[in-house]
């Protein structure tokens, strides 16, 4: 394992500032070294940062033109954290512009600070391994869009779509067309349990996912430069870097509309085929309760019955005995046990009664259980 502290510049014209950053992190896995300028900075790139935590507003190289000119140099891998009394979505579009990687407000809870900077040390061990996967990307993505017209992307991802049963593939199928479109993007579908959040170049950042969020509220079509938002209720497509040719811009701004919707729609689709299941696993659930419960009263009514003729054959066979010590007319004794068999013979009809009332509670239950396994 590396034992090799993370490296980390602090960029602020207030010495409070840097002095908190200093003192918050533990110096035997935290290198926390600190800048009164941007310039300052620049000159010490050598030392291989980790991350940098860079103020936007100072004298001088603001954080902007800082981090522009950090990314220019070929640091890609360093972390850029950007600090702000800013907090909206220009501000924040500069800084992605500029090549940064997370954004925090000032003044900042040190908790949320500490959070972050464990992000970004997730992020540049992510990084360092991602350089060959991303050269691989780009030229696959470059070779499918050579060999397919753009209305054949849209088509092909529109098929693409109904095979999709969950929002993760149907994220993985429009990033693909996106790709073979040579664009990078940013994708958020939200669905049911939250929202899910991609990016062409792997997982998202915390500064991409709130770009989506911010841009989610923009409206159904917005440029900013290079730069596109389509949103529609449960999808937002950000495209990072359109063309300049204005004729292919407009045609991709229709085709890519489209993908937006037909995403939109497939994940609508995917939500009532969910509830769909689960109603269907419910009815099949309350079958299964009430045919356990049918065969308990069948079994109970098997008993009684057996219980019932032996009750009315006792009754029969007492009667008759009876008959040698009340002095009955042979009238009277003939009345007597004609009562007694009607009594019998009703009580079995009404048995009888029962059984057919549930078979029918059956058929009822089959019913049932066709209807939800054709949901």
């Amino acid at each position: 394992m590396d034992s090799t502290p993370f490296r980390i510049f602090v960029v602020d014209d207030d010495p409070l500032t840097r002095m908190i950053v200093a003192n918050q992190f533990d110096p035997s896995h935290y290198e926390v070294v600190g800048f009164d300028s941007g310039e300052a900075c620049l000159a010490a790139l050598e030392q291989s940062p980790d991350l940098i935590l860079l103020d936007i507003e100072m004298p001088g190289m603001d954080g902007i033109s800082v981090c522009r000119a950090i990314r220019e140099a070929g640091n890609e891998h360093v972390q850029v954290l950007f600090i702000s009394v800013h907090d909206d979505l220009e501000t924040r579009l500069a800084a992605y512009d500029a090549g940064g990687d997370d954004f925090i407000v000032k003044t900042f809870d040190p908790k949320e600070l500490e959070r972050k900077v464990q992000v970004a040390e997730h992020y540049v061990a992510l990084q360092r391994g991602m350089s060959r996967q991303i050269q691989f990307a780009q030229q696959t993505a470059f070779t499918a869009m050579s060999s397919m017209s753009e209305m054949g992307v849209v088509l092909q991802f529109v098929r693409a779509s109904f095979a999709c049963r969950t929002p993760e593939q149907l994220a993985t199928a429009l990033m693909d067309a996106l790709q073979q479109f040579g664009l990078q993007g940013l994708l958020q579908l939200r669905h049911r349990s939250g929202a899910l959040c991609f990016s062409s170049q792997g997982e998202c950042s915390p500064l991409e996912v709130s770009i989506l969020e911010y841009a989610e509220h923009k409206g159904r079509i917005t440029q900013f430069g290079v730069r596109l938002a389509i949103s529609y209720p449960l999808a937002t497509l950000m495209v990072l870097d359109l063309p300049s040719d204005e004729e292919r811009v407009g045609r991709l701004r229709d085709h890519l509309a489209v993908l937006v919707e037909a995403a939109d729609a497939r994940l609508e689709a995917q939500e009532n085929e969910n509830q769909r299941l689960l109603q269907a696993e419910a009815i099949m659930a309350a079958a299964a309760e009430i045919t356990d419960s049918l065969s308990e009263i069948e079994q109970s009514q098997d008993t009684n019955r057996n219980q019932a003729f032996k009750l009315a054959d006792n009754y029969l066979d007492g009667l008759e005995a009876a008959f040698l010590h009340l002095g009955l007319t042979e009238k009277q004794e003939e009345t007597l046990v004609e009562m007694a068999k009607n009594a019998t013979d009703r009580l079995s009809q009404l048995l009888d009664i029962n059984a057919s009332l549930g078979e029918r509670l059956r058929q009822t239950i089959a019913t049932l259980r066709q209807m939800a396994e054709g949901a």
